[in-house]
Formats: C-alpha cells, structure tokens, sequence
C-alpha cells in the first residue's frame, strides 16, 4: 500500500492532487489521516465551527421514462402500470406543506417524459415561480435537458436561458452516475458523459449554478471513479458554476442490476 503522506503534505502546501495521487487515496484505508487533512483544508477555506442547512423537499414530478437505467427502481416506461404525472395543483400542495414545515425550496425531477417538450416545463416553472417567489426551485437534471433537446430540437444553452428566465433557481447533478461511458453504456441509456458535461457547462454559462453527483458500485472501478472526479474538477476549472459535491453508493433493492 502506497504511502499517502507525501500526497498529503503536497495538499497541504497547495498543490493540485494527481489522477494517480487520487487513487492512491481512494485506495488507502487510513481515513483518519485524509480526514485530517480535509479537515484543516476546509477550515482555511471556511474558518468557522459553524456548518449551514437547508429544509427542502423531493418532488418527483413523473415516473415516465422513455430510457432504461438498470439500476433505477423509480421509472415506468410509457403506458405501463402505476405511471403518474403530478399535477400542478398536487406540487403546490406539497410546496406548501414544505414552506409550513420552514422549507426554502424543493428539489423537482422526474422520469424522461417522451411528450414533455420545453413549452411544459416552461409552464411549471412561471406557475410555480409567480405563486412563490423567494422559493427555490432547485430542479432537473442533465438527462431531462437532453431529453427536452431531442423533443424541441433546442440547443442545451437556449433550454437553460428559458428555464432560468420561466423561474429556475439551480439545477441538480443527477444522472451524473460514473461520467465514464465504459461504465454508462452497460447500465443505462440516458445521456452519454460528453453531454452531461455538456448541458452543465450551459447551465453555467446562462449563469445558474448546480451540483454534482457521483453513484458508485454499479460495475466501476476505482479508475472511472478518478476519472468521473477529474472531469468534474476540469468542468469547475472552466466555469465555477459547482456548489456541492454528492457521492452515494448504489441502492441495489427492486433493480434490475441488484437481481
């Protein structure tokens, strides 16, 4: 096992970690000492004890989806059973019931609808925008923009200049899994790794910020882990539009890819 000290002393003195340096990490078992460091690097960016939340709430608008994603449990394909689409009156009920609770905005996703185009979600969002000004709405993902795109036959910029201007507050990271098509191809077919980075660089661009995912355990290794990271870092090199970072390992129950 590699010592990981030098590699830490090198963060620690302000260097930029490596692709080997990082798998030295992800290899390494000494938590305590990466914790460590972490630790000391966070506080120089952020010299507080105080660390902030926000109350928000998932809506998941549709569970249509025209793709397949072995992994997912929450899709139904198009005209099959126990499908739904919410309502607008049934997501202001549950904005609601949030903004009651002292909740700041929701987190809004759905399947990959193949009758939504941009018209749809433009309506959602003046609705729900015009009703609750100061809420945001933190919503979509990479895969639903290329989804628009290929219904509207839109560029990923002019969809995320009208959604920003029809209300949209931030975008989330989802659908990112591993940004390695080695991995994305055998588990899914939504979008490639290329357009996901793609569509976050035009949410950047028209001056929104999002965040970025990373689920790990459905096939990859620790090679498309680093290089998930690394595309991730070059994509906030270029524009600084990332806010937050969100790893989960795969929950395998009900999927195709657990059996």
């Amino acid at each position: 096992m590699r010592d990981i000290q030098p590699i830490l002393d090198k963060v620690l003195s302000g260097e930029r970690m490596t692709g080997e340096d990082c798998t030295a990490l992800l290899e390494s078992y000494d938590i305590a000492k990466i914790g460590a460091a972490a630790h000391e690097i966070r506080m120089r960016h952020n010299p507080t004890d105080v660390v902030t939340y926000i109350i928000d709430r998932n809506i998941n608008y549709t569970n249509v989806c025209n793709v397949v994603c072995t992994f997912c449990a929450f899709y139904r394909r198009p005209g099959k059973p126990e499908t739904y689409v919410h309502s607008i009156e049934e997501i202001e009920k549950r904005i609601e019931e949030t903004i009651a609770l002292g909740g700041t905005g929701v987190l809004m996703q759905g399947g990959l609808h193949p009758d939504f185009n941009i018209e749809w979600y433009e309506n959602l969002l003046q609705t729900l925008h015009a009703k609750y000004p100061n809420f945001q709405l933190h919503c979509f993902s990479p895969p639903e923009i290329h989804n628009i795109s290929l219904i509207s036959k839109l560029d990923y910029e002019t969809i995320m200049r009208r959604l920003k201007n029809a209300g949209l507050y931030s975008m989330p990271g989802g659908g990112g899994e591993i940004l390695d098509d080695e991995v994305r191809k055998r588990v899914s077919t939504k979008c490639s790794t290329q357009e996901w980075l793609d569509v976050m660089r035009a949410v950047h661009k028209v001056g929104l910020r999002s965040t970025a995912t990373m689920m790990f355990g459905i096939g990859d290794n620790i090679s498309h882990r680093v290089k998930h990271l690394q595309r991730i870092r070059d994509v906030q090199d270029e524009t600084g539009g990332f806010t937050a970072f969100i790893p989960w390992t795969f929950q395998r129950e009900n999927t195709a890819l657990g059996r």
